[in-house]
C-alpha cells in the first residue's frame, strides 16, 4: 500500500487539492470473527483484529501525511463496504476527531453510503458498489444529490467491490469500477475468481472545458 501511494504520488500531476478515496472494504473482516457481515462466509486473517485496526489506522494516517506534503488541502473518503459495515463508521468518525483541528484536512462523515463531493464543475460520485449495480448508479446519485448534479457540468462516479475494471459512459455520468491491489484469500480464489491488482490515481481539471 505503501509503495503504491508513493508511486502515484511521486508521478502524478502538480495540484492545489487531493482527494483520498478509500472505496470501503479497507478491513477485510468487520470484528472478533473472521466472517463477511452479511453472508457469515470464512475469510483469511491475521487472527489478532486489535493489530488489524492498529494497522489501517497507521497506514492512512501515513498516507495522508505524505499528501499533505503535495497538496494545500486534503479530503478523505473511508466509505463503507460490505466487508467493513461497522469498521467504516469507527473509521470516518476517529479520523474526523483526528484532523478536527488541522484546516488543511476534510473527512467525509456520512451514514450513509452513497458519497458525493464537488470539485469545480465536476459533480465526483463514490459508492463501494454492495448496494447498488453500476448501471442504476447514475439515477441513483442524480436522485440524492440533485442539487449538486445541476449545478455541475460532468459527473464522474467511482465504485468498487467487484475487483475488476470497468467503465461504461451513461447520459450524464461516466461510471467506473476500480479493482483492488488485495491478493486473492483462499475464499475468492476457491471460488474461481481473479483479477488484476490496481490503484489509480485520476487528475480532474476544477473548470470543464466545452470541446467545439
Amino acid at each position: 500500500v505503501m509503495d503504491s501511494f508513493t508511486y502515484l504520488l511521486n508521478h502524478s500531476p502538480a495540484a492545489r487539492y487531493g482527494f483520498l478515496c478509500q472505496l470501503g472494504d479497507a478491513l477485510h473482516y468487520d470484528g472478533l470473527l473472521p466472517v463477511t457481515p452479511t453472508s457469515g462466509n470464512v475469510l483469511d486473517a491475521d487472527g489478532r483484529f486489535h493489530k488489524v485496526v492498529r494497522t489501517v489506522i497507521r497506514v492512512f494516517r501515513q498516507v495522508i501525511t505524505m499528501m499533505l506534503e503535495k497538496y494545500e488541502s486534503v479530503t478523505v473518503l473511508m466509505a463503507q463496504g460490505n466487508h467493513d459495515l461497522a469498521s467504516s463508521a469507527w473509521l470516518q468518525e476517529s479520523f474526523a476527531v483526528l484532523y478536527e483541528n488541522n484546516p488543511r484536512v476534510k473527512i467525509h462523515v456520512s451514514p450513509l453510503p452513497f458519497y458525493a463531493h464537488r470539485h469545480g464543475d465536476n459533480m465526483l460520485c463514490f459508492h463501494h458498489g454492495h448496494k447498488s449495480k453500476p448501471d442504476n448508479l447514475p439515477s441513483v446519485f442524480m436522485g440524492k444529490f440533485r442539487e449538486m448534479f445541476g449545478q455541475t457540468k460532468q459527473t464522474f462516479i467511482h465504485a468498487g467491490d467487484k475487483h475488476h475494471h470497468y467503465l461504461k459512459e451513461f447520459p450524464g455520468a461516466i461510471v467506473e469500477q476500480h479493482p483492488t491491489i488485495a491478493a486473492l484469500d483462499a475464499y475468492a480464489a476457491h471460488h474461481g475468481y481473479h483479477n488484476l491488482r490496481k490503484m489509480q490515481c485520476i487528475t480532474y481539471h476544477a473548470e470543464y472545458l466545452e470541446q467545439s
